[in-house]
């Protein structure tokens, strides 16, 4: 019996492990996977049973985004492979890929969550009523909030003691606070926790009187909330992006909120 009959072919190995022809030639030119046999007349290439495992290994190694060139570097010169380094490194690519897919998770549902939200008070049409919790901001003040950049107004939380995890899923937009005194104004971004510094402010809880609009009508809070506010002259304006079923990716919706403050 010759040797090859005790072997599988190079498309019998490729439906089994289900990488495709072309894929195993180009693991051979990389020198990390070498055929069990080739036939010197017909330059056919056969694979043993135990080579399965490595070509499972070699698409696992794909799947985490290990470069197969650096996949040479776990194999010394005598053909061994260093498992044991492979897996560990393995593992670490593993962990963090599972941890970027549990973030986009957490993101998706968060959004669910608001679109459901931001489409049941669409529905009462014109103003209504929110309880929302405690929050904390990150602000610049800027002189007209509408006509400001958000992204050049970013780039100091860039130097923030945060890491990219911190802003996921994070409100940003502008704030009004007016007082007998005048009108404050800022462009913000909400931090997860409160800092001792000059540029950050504890936003109250309670209840909010909303409305959503495509433009930004920030500027005209103490008239379109003339009747809510009942002549407060001290009171909290946001206006913040919010996310509909149907979402405008040039003319997103605003939210305008509005409290009166002590």
């Amino acid at each position: 019996m010759s040797r090859k009959n005790k072997l599988f072919s190079i498309g019998e190995i490729a439906k089994f492990t289900g990488a495709s022809i072309k894929s195993l030639r180009y693991y051979e030119e990389l020198k990390i996977l070498k055929p069990a046999f080739v036939d010197g007349g017909s330059g056919y290439r056969y694979y043993s049973f135990d080579q399965i495992y490595l070509i499972d290994l070699i698409m696992f190694c794909i799947e985490l985004d290990i470069p197969l060139k650096e996949l040479t570097g776990y194999i010394d010169k005598n053909g061994t492979l260093d498992y044991s380094s492979l897996l560990a490194d393995g593992k670490s690519i593993a962990e963090k890929k599972l941890k970027t897919i549990q973030r986009g998770l957490e993101f998706i549902e968060n959004t669910q969550e608001k679109i459901a939200l931001a489409e049941k008070y669409n529905q009462e049409l014109g103003f209504y009523t929110r309880e929302i919790q405690e929050k904390y901001f990150y602000v610049i003040p800027c002189e007209q909030p509408e006509y400001t950049d958000l992204f050049e107004l970013a780039k100091p939380f860039l130097d923030l003691e945060y890491n990219e995890d911190d802003f996921h899923d994070r409100e940003f937009g502008y704030m009004c606070e007016y007082s007998p005194s005048g009108i404050q104004r800022y462009a913000f971004m909400e931090i997860p926790n409160y800092k001792e510094k000059a540029n950050c402010k504890i936003i109250p809880s309670g209840v909010y009187f909303c409305r959503q609009n495509e433009e930004s009508q920030i500027e005209q809070t103490p008239q379109i909330f003339s009747k809510q506010l009942e002549g407060k002259k001290h009171f909290l304006s946001i206006e913040t992006e919010i996310f509909t079923s149907k979402y405008k990716i040039n003319k997103p919706i605003n939210e305008l909120r509005v409290i009166g403050l002590k």
